[in-house]
């Protein structure tokens, strides 16, 4: 008996006493739990436990490679509430609490995505059932959003797979696939997707049996001892719950409040009653649901969603496929951007001047592929499979028949010139050639090239197996189609691309730099480093300006520096002791073992010849140390940064506040707990902001002074944002 479909996209099949669900919701790309989706659901449900003689239900998803993707996240960002936050988790409880109570046994088949609120509607079923299909994702990745599961997460998982492994998946967030889900005990069964319908059949004439279900049900609780040694008494969970609170402050440093509520929801609650522990799962969730952590974070994810979408230009059809890819330069850089690649299966022609120099662009990313097998992400036969991609060559041979070149040389402007138009005679009319330059302008890249409209920056961040940003930058004779092309190309290595307006530095490091120099400065007027570094760490940065300083190299900052200062001028003026220490003290940072700290163990130690290089430029530059509080630190190194953005913003480097907060996320680790540079300049606000830039500039110069912008935004009370993106 097949009924109609209903309005939210439910279509019911009964045959042989067997109830198959398939959702489909309509107008939609993929399934969500909309609070109407969940009442339809409901509905369905007593309809079903009314109908006598069932013996089993099967849901499934009407949507490739999408079986539910969550709750709605939109719903979440209009919750200003906890009382209705907690209500509204409360409600989907009671719906799948209903689920749960059927009488008889229900089977969720998850054949693609299945987060968040998707995988707590699976978890209420009976059994679970996952294909092997690459598009099958698992997981509950609330604390991504800054709120904790809210429809039973908490709750059904520690029940299900005990506590030790539920935190791994909940603190984290982080989705598995069908057979990792299926060794963890979250799901019953994974299933060839080709023979799907065969095997779910199979399950469903398996589990009709006792002996079937008394199989499931074991293999579910295999080891009872290991289970209560790690969970079923209290001194267990009090231990795993510490371990694993120590290990969250270690990561997030306390900032984002969602895993440590998390963890503390699942330490309390496990030996309760379920009815009990879902109450307080509601309850906590209803309190994340309004912070500003919360929005904040929501937010990021609408702009990675807009991102994903965004195609960098405008053009007729689809932008041009890139088969082929040539990487010219073969240090740290040229061989991580060649492993990208390969990563994908793009044929790679990796060149440089000298056979050695090439090896160590194999090798560059050899030691990535190396880190990927000790993380289990691949085996040797696949990795072997991928570095097969990899060609190297001292001359140009084979490059005559490249969609793409990517420059990635020596940072100097005549240097690249000279190599790029030897390039240009090597490779076809319609290859794209693009260049990995950091700070230098493309279109003076450009002059001179045949194909100037051909010719683009691609700059990813270093290392490129971790920095998930790309910044793609046209010059002025860039082509739309080009762009594109490149945007596209972005998406395929699984980075995400921003488009950013030529100019010295571009975005992302034309912020950064200030921010550097200014913790320089500070070191240069009497500030002790670690102080600088534990303040901006306390901020939320990933690391604190000198040790990202060791890490780039103190030379490769004084370059990029002395650029953006000749570009900018007063309010960029160079910190002079980075020059004093890279060529009178020849200190490099972490490649050459000393740099503002010693790089000879795993503690980071202060170079102790430090105090005395700064007192000695001190004394030659007639300056008297003085003594710096953690707000003058905080606002001196951070509102440079929010002054120039906007800057960039008035000259249209970048698109939108938007774009400029998700470039400074991905590109440098801005803390997203507060949704990026320029939403936390709305938290502190333009009033603030300016007048605090002028007290700076009457002390320390007229690098502070506010742009002529900042000084309207206060005039007329304005925010860079002004409404929730959706």
């Amino acid at each position: 008996m097949e009924m109609p479909a209903t309005p939210n996209g439910f279509q019911i099949n009964i045959t042989d006493k067997v109830a198959d669900i398939v959702f489909d919701l309509n107008g939609e790309k993929v399934n969500k739990l909309t609070t109407p989706v969940m009442e339809e659901f409901d509905g369905l449900i007593e309809q079903l436990a009314g109908t006598g003689d069932l013996e089993l239900m099967v849901l499934r998803s009407g949507k490739p490679g999408i079986f539910i993707a969550g709750a709605d996240i939109a719903e979440i960002a209009d919750i200003t509430d906890p009382v209705a936050g907690a209500a509204l988790a409360s409600k989907g409880h009671r719906i799948l609490d209903r689920l749960a109570a059927l009488p008889f046994p229900t089977i969720a088949v998850i054949d693609g995505a299945c987060l968040g609120g998707g995988l707590e509607l699976a978890l209420a079923c009976t059994y679970r059932i996952a294909t092997d299909n690459p598009k099958t994702s698992i997981g509950l990745p609330e604390v991504n959003l800054g709120i904790i599961p809210g429809f039973g997460g908490t709750q059904r998982l520690p029940r299900l797979i005990g506590m030790p492994k539920a935190l791994s998946m909940i603190l984290t967030g982080k989705p598995v696939n069908g057979k990792k889900a299926f060794k963890l005990g979250v799901v019953d069964a994974v299933v060839p997707a080709e023979f799907a319908t065969e095997k779910i059949a199979e399950f469903a004439g398996h589990i009709k049996s006792a002996a079937g279900r008394k199989a499931v049900l074991a293999r579910r609780n295999s080891r009872p001892f290991r289970r209560w040694l790690t969970q079923d008494n209290a001194l267990a969970r009090l231990v795993t719950a510490n371990v694993a609170c120590r290990n969250l402050m270690k990561k997030t440093k306390g900032c984002y409040p969602a895993p440590l509520k998390a963890l503390e929801v699942i330490r309390r609650t496990l030996g309760m009653p379920l009815d009990a522990g879902l109450a307080v799962e509601a309850r906590e969730f209803g309190e994340l649901a309004v912070t500003p952590i919360s929005k904040n974070l929501i937010n990021l994810f609408y702009g990675s969603e807009a991102l994903k979408k965004d195609k960098g230009a405008v053009i007729d059809g689809k932008p041009r496929q890139i088969n082929r890819v040539g990487v010219l330069g073969a240090g740290v850089m040229g061989g991580g951007i060649a492993w990208n690649f390969t990563k994908v299966d793009i044929p790679t022609r990796l060149k440089d001047l000298n056979w050695e120099a090439v090896g160590k662009g194999y090798e560059a990313a050899a030691n990535i592929y190396g880190q990927l097998k000790k993380l289990r992400k691949y085996d040797q036969r696949e990795i072997d499979i991928k570095m097969h991609h990899l060609s190297g060559t001292t001359d140009f041979s084979g490059f005559g028949n490249l969609d793409i070149v990517v420059e990635a040389i020596v940072e100097d402007l005549d240097i690249k010139r000279k190599v790029l138009a030897e390039l240009a005679e090597h490779v076809q009319d319609d290859t794209i050639i693009a260049s990995n330059t950091s700070t230098l302008p493309i279109t003076e890249l450009a002059e001179g090239l045949p194909h100037p409209e051909r010719f683009i920056g691609m700059h990813f961040f270093n290392p490129v197996n971790r920095m998930p940003l790309v910044e793609v930058i046209p010059g002025k004779e860039t082509s739309p189609e080009t762009v594109a092309a490149v945007v596209a190309l972005s998406k395929r290595l699984g980075k995400t691309p921003v488009v950013v307006q030529s100019c010295p530095g571009f975005l992302v490091n034309r912020l950064l730099l200030p921010y550097l120099n200014e913790a320089v400065m500070l070191l240069q007027e009497g500030a002790n480093p670690t102080a600088v570094d534990r303040v901006l760490t306390g901020f939320g940065m990933p690391m604190g300006p000198f040790t990202l300083l060791d890490e780039v190299g103190i030379d490769v900052a004084h370059k990029c520096a002395v650029v953006l200062a000749a570009a900018y001028g007063e309010r960029m003026t160079n910190a002079t002791l980075l020059e004093c220490m890279c060529e009178d003290y020849r200190l490099f940072g972490k490649k050459g073992g000393k740099g503002f700290y010693l790089h000879q163990g795993k503690k980071q130690v202060v170079n102790p010849d430090l105090p005395a290089i700064a007192g000695d430029w001190r004394k030659a530059n007639n300056i008297s140390p003085r003594q710096f509080s953690d707000d003058d630190i905080l606002d001196r190194c951070l509102l440079t940064m929010v002054n120039e953005a906007v800057r960039c913003l008035d000259e249209e480097i970048v698109a939108d506040p938007l774009h400029l907060d998700m470039a400074m996320i991905m590109g440098i680790g801005f803390p997203p707990f507060r949704g990026g540079l320029l939403r936390y300049a709305d938290a502190l606000g333009a009033d603030h902001i300016w007048t605090r830039l002028y007290e700076l500039a009457e002390k320390y110069g007229d690098r502070f002074k506010p742009c002529e912008r900042l000084q309207q935004m206060t005039r007329n009370q304005r925010e860079f944002y002004n409404e929730t993106v959706r």
